[in-house]
């Protein structure tokens, strides 16, 4: 079994700059090509936290975050939010 991404017709609430966008697509392409979520959070200073039972978020940057919920027995990582704070 490999990890899942489901985005969930999830669409960032605010415009996200390059940068943030670039962290976006990393954390998701890393999840996509079976990378654990924590590890892939890892790839830059994400600050991967732990919200609430499965619900998770990472720092985009100063401003913005991406929040999701991670399956652990399914592998799988839904999107719930893109942009602003959680």
């Amino acid at each position: 079994m490999g990890w899942k991404l489901n985005k969930n017709g999830v669409t960032p609430r605010v415009e996200l700059t390059r940068s943030e966008q670039q962290n976006l697509n990393t954390f998701m392409n890393a999840v996509r090509s079976n990378v654990d979520p924590k590890k892939a959070a890892d790839l830059w200073d994400s600050n991967f936290k732990n919200l609430y039972r499965d619900q998770y978020q990472i720092r985009l940057s100063q401003g913005n975050r991406a929040t999701f919920e991670v399956d652990w027995d399914t592998q799988t990582v839904t999107m719930l939010q893109v942009g602003g704070h959680t």
